[in-house]
Order: structure tokens, then C-alpha cells, then sequence
């Protein structure tokens, strides 16, 4: 899941006025694949996404901006989590429940430079859900010619994430598996992400601009979900495994993937204006991972101004991946005489199986000249209710899954 991003170019930036972003995403999808079940079982489940934004510019030097969200989501397969629960364990369920919460908060200082057609940026922000904490910070650097028909950046982005282990109801003992009513109950576990972005943007003519960006990426920590069930190939054959109770005669281990991951994603975007109502934005994107995944996605989006004021746009993209070399359906990953795994790593994740995806949608921008409507409060506070935006999107993958996504912004200025 992700909110949604309305921007489609890195441009050069700096607000003079005051600016109050409402956003609101709503997410549901379903599916047969659950990896909190192994694999198999409901994957249902339901996000609304409020996030409010704030950009404070100071002067035309300093910018503050400020993001504040809440995703409140319920998860079918989370709540499986405790879909069987051992003796010892059968006092405790675990923190996850049908319904959670996460909340996160970020606040960045950017700083233009005009006179060197540079800006440089400073970003802190931190998030917080049921078994995981996560700290990020990361800055961020622009160039520009003196035109601005050529723009240059690189940033760089950690994000340090603390993880509570919590695992399967039907093998936490206490001793190797570790559980209770509080935080302290638990084991920790941790994840680093670095990531440094390099960017190039360049206006080729009055009609076309093109972009290219890439992100290197390198976890350290704890990489698979420690409640993800993974069933081997024991010879046990049980119906309905998804449903059917029986499933717990059946081998299982929880999810194990390396402990490091390399990731590459390189993308390309071209805007093409066909006149004065019509523009053509594709975008192209190539990923690679040394967990063994390779994907390409293509999009394009075409938004007609039917009016000064209204803009509409139809969407599609299209993703293919290969699987991880660690993945396997449920029930194939193999044992040994003694009923161990012969691999050193396995997961029943789809996100990580091999599959191509459509999504497919539109939307649309109000925004007249002078806004939609304007209040004055007092002589030194006019509130104008600048725009309103809206996408709809339905999302299809080739394993069954299907979801949809509906999104709204509203925007004012003071």
C-alpha cells in the first residue's frame, strides 16, 4: 500500500504562500495467498490512509513542510496470526489484531539558494504499528543551470526500523519463541535501509522533457516476517488448507530470508505535450534484487485540460517480476529424512513469486485561477480553497489478487 502521488516531475520549487494539503486514501484488495497462512487462505483487506501535509515557507529561502498520517487498516490474514495457539501460548494472542493502526510523522527544512540554482534539504521522521517502530532521516541536494532546463540531484535516505518478534501462535513456547501482554515480552529485532538517489531531469524542447532516476538500496537486519507460515512438502496432502483446521498436522517453519539485501530500480519518464490540452507522460521502470527478482513496469497517463480550470486523465501500467530464488508455493519447499528444511532460506510470499499485474484508472484536478473559494478571517488571514483531485484505480495480478484504490486531495492556501 502507498499514498497516493499526484506530482509527476521533480521541479524546481518554492512557495510563497502558505500551503495545507488534505489527503485521503482508501485501499481494499483480495486474494487467496495469505503469507500469514502460508500461502494459502484470505488475503482481505481494508486501509484508510489520511495524511495531512503542511509547507511553511519562511521567506523565498526557507521551507519547512511537515507530513502527519494515520493508516488505519484491518487485515483478514493478520488476524491468523493466532489461527492456532499452542497450550502455553493459549493465555496470550498476539498485539496483531483484525484492526490496527499506524501512525507516522515527518518534518523537512529545505534551504533555496537562487543565486546558485541549488536547494538542499534535511528530512527527520519516524512510524509506528503494531510490531514495528521505524526511524528514518535523509538529505537531499539540487542543482539547476541558469535556465532550469537541466536539474541534477542526489539524495540520500536511512531508515532504521525495530521490529517486535512475533510469531505463530502454535510455536510460541515461552523459550524459543518468546510472547506475553507487554512490550518487554517480546524480542526485538532490527532492519537498516540505506538508500541514495541519483536524478537528472532535462527540458529538450517547449514540448519535451524527459527524467531518469535510480535508487540504491542496501537492508541489513531482519528481511522475512517473523509470523509468515511456510508449509513443506511432507507428504501430507490437507483439503482446503485454507479453511480446514487439519492444517496444523501439517510441517510448517516460519519464513526465513537472508539477513542482507541489494536492490536497483532504475526509471525513465518522458512528457510529451501534444498542444495545449493534451500531454503524454510515460514512464518506464527496470528493478533487480539479489533475492533473485526482476520486474518491468510501464505506464502512462494522459491528462486532457478540458477547461482552464478542470483536467482529467486516464491511467495504465503494466508490471511483470520473476520469483525470488527463494520462493515456492505452499506445500513444495523440500525436507530432508529428519523432516528439516534442505534449503537454507524459503518463503510462501506472492509478493515475492513470479506474476504480471494491470492497473488500470483515471482522474481529475480543479483548480481555477483565483480558487475555489476564498474566506477572510481577518485582515492578515485569507484562507483560499485552492484545488480538489481525485483517482480511482483498480488493480489486478495475475495470482488472483485484486484491489482498488480510491484517493482525494484537498488543497488551501493562506
Amino acid at each position: 500500500m502507498s499514498n497516493m502521488v499526484f506530482a509527476q516531475t521533480t521541479s524546481f520549487k518554492v512557495l510563497t504562500e502558505k500551503e495545507v494539503n488534505f489527503l485521503f486514501d482508501y485501499y481494499e484488495q483480495n486474494g487467496d495467498h495469505s503469507p500469514v497462512t502460508g500461502g494459502v487462505g484470505t488475503e482481505k483487506l481494508n486501509c484508510a490512509a489520511p495524511l495531512t501535509n503542511i509547507n511553511i515557507p519562511f521567506d523565498t529561502i526557507h521551507n519547512i513542510s511537515v507530513n502527519v498520517g494515520v493508516d488505519y487498516y484491518s487485515s483478514a490474514s493478520s488476524n491468523r496470526i493466532d489461527r492456532f495457539v499452542s497450550s502455553a501460548s493459549s493465555r496470550f494472542l498476539s498485539s496483531a489484531s483484525s484492526n490496527d493502526l499506524r501512525t507516522h510523522f515527518d518534518i523537512s527544512y529545505s534551504r533555496n539558494n537562487p543565486l546558485k540554482f541549488s536547494s538542499k534539504s534535511f528530512m527527520v521522521g519516524f512510524s509506528n504499528e503494531f510490531d514495528v517502530n521505524s526511524y528514518s532521516t535523509g538529505i537531499h541536494y539540487t542543482k539547476s543551470d541558469a535556465n532550469e532546463n537541466r536539474q541534477f540531484g542526489i539524495g540520500a535516505n536511512v531508515f532504521y526500523d525495530v521490529w517486535k518478534l512475533i510469531y505463530p501462535g502454535e510455536i510460541r513456547d515461552g523459550a524459543t519463541y518468546r510472547f506475553g501482554n507487554d512490550e518487554e515480552d517480546y524480542d526485538t529485532d532490527h532492519r537498516l535501509t540505506s538508500t541514495l538517489t541519483l536524478s537528472y531531469a532535462q527540458v529538450v524542447t517547449k514540448k519535451l522533457q524527459w527524467f531518469i532516476t535510480t535508487d540504491i538500496v542496501y537492508q541489513k537486519g531482519i528481511l522475512n516476517t517473523p509470523f509468515h507460515r511456510v508449509y513443506f512438502d511432507d507428504g501430507l496432502t490437507v483439503a482446503n488448507p485454507g479453511t480446514n483446521d487439519l492444517l496444523i498436522t501439517k510441517t510448517m517453519f516460519v519464513e526465513k530470508l537472508p539477513r542482507s539485501r541489494f536492490k536497483l530500480p532504475i526509471g525513465f519518464r518522458l512528457n510529451y505535450y501534444l498542444n495545449d490540452y493534451i500531454i503524454t507522460r510515460f514512464f518506464y521502470r527496470y528493478y533487480y534484487d539479489d533475492f533473485g527478482v526482476t520486474a518491468h513496469s510501464l505506464s502512462v497517463e494522459l491528462p486532457i485540460k478540458v477547461t482552464p480550470w478542470l483536467m482529467v486523465y486516464p491511467l495504465y501500467r503494466y508490471h511483470t517480476q520473476t520469483a525470488s530464488k527463494y520462493f515456492a508455493p505452499y506445500g513444495e519447499h523440500p525436507l530432508d529424512a529428519a523432516y528439516q528444511p534442505t534449503e537454507t532460506y524459503y518463503t510462501s510470499d506472492y509478493d515475492l513469486s513470479g506474476f504480471s499485474n494491470n492497473k488500470f484508472g483515471g482522474g481529475f484536478r480543479i483548480s481555477p485561477t483565483y480558487g475555489l473559494k476564498r474566506w477572510n478571517f481577518a485582515q492578515k488571514l485569507n484562507l483560499t480553497f485552492k484545488s480538489i483531485e481525485g483517482r480511482y484505480a483498480h488493480y489486478k495480478r495475475s495470482d488472483g489478487l485484486t484491489a482498488n484504490t480510491f484517493s482525494f486531495a484537498l488543497s488551501f492556501v493562506f
